[in-house]
Parts: structure tokens; sequence; C-alpha cells
């Protein structure tokens, strides 16, 4: 038997690797916590939720949760998922923050330097694009949202 001859290649070749992103909704009334990235290198100038990247081994709870603490320096007690946002290299995980100790601040001020409570409804501009995306999956209550494929929209 020829070495890898079991080994099944999806169609089109190698899988792709998968990033996995945790970000939370923390709400005040009719208010979203968001913050303003800066010196990232990635959408620098953006307000976004707190989040990050999933560590090795991590769940995607701890995840988020870690993720909080870091960013705006809260602690989160109760947490429940919201919805998963697939994108080109991974998927973003949103989940809302039921119970939290702490007010949140700017804790990483290399990365952030803002940390503010906006309207839902007019959210701070420029904004990244899935929070307008995550929080119409919590009101609408769906789970899941996967982007159109570029060629599908240009059908239409």
């Amino acid at each position: 038997m020829t070495p890898g001859a079991n080994t099944r290649v999806p169609p089109g070749g190698a899988r792709d690797a998968f990033s996995l992103v945790v970000h939370t909704l923390f709400l005040r009334g009719a208010q979203v916590l968001l913050l303003r990235r800066v010196d990232t290198g990635f959408m620098d100038g953006h307000y976004t939720l707190p989040g990050g990247h999933r560590q090795h081994r991590e769940t995607i709870v701890d995840a988020a949760v870690r993720e909080c603490r870091e960013e705006v320096g809260v602690g989160v007690r109760s947490i429940r998922p919201v919805a998963v946002l697939p994108y080109a290299g991974g998927a973003n995980f949103i989940f809302e923050a039921l119970a939290w100790e702490g007010a949140p601040c700017v804790a990483e001020p290399t990365q952030c330097d803002v940390v503010t409570f906006a309207p839902s409804d007019a959210l701070p501009t420029p904004v990244a694009p899935f929070v307008h995306t995550a929080l119409r999956c919590r009101r609408e209550q769906r789970w899941y949202h996967e982007r159109e494929p570029e060629a599908a929209v240009a059908l239409r």
C-alpha cells in the first residue's frame, strides 16, 4: 500500500486553517459596549465588541471571559451564546454577558483607546461590520448568519 493512500483529501485540495474568534455583547438598556481598536494593524480606528482569538486548548466560553477581562477589565459571571458568524478564515462566536462585575474601562491601552456604551440603533462610525449583524441576530433570535457568496449576490 502506498503511504497516505487512505488519507482523504477534500475536493479542491487541503483543508483551510480555521480561526476561532470570540466577541461579547454587554448591553445596558438599549446601549451596547464598544471599544475602539488602535495600533493593532487590523481595523484600527473601528469600534467593535470586546473579543479576540481563542488560545490553544481554551474553550470558546473561557476565551470570551478572558478577552472581556483583558480588554475592558470586566469579570463575566454569566454568559450565553448568541450567534455564530463564519467568515473566510474562521468563525466569530458572539456571546452576551448576562452578569458581570467591574466597570468597563480601557484595560489594554496598547490595543484600544476608547471604551463606551453607545445606542445600539446609532452606533459610532466606523464600526466593525459584524457588530450590526450580531445585534440583528440577537434581536431576531437567529443563532447563525453566513454571508452569501459574492457570486450569488452578483446574480440578483
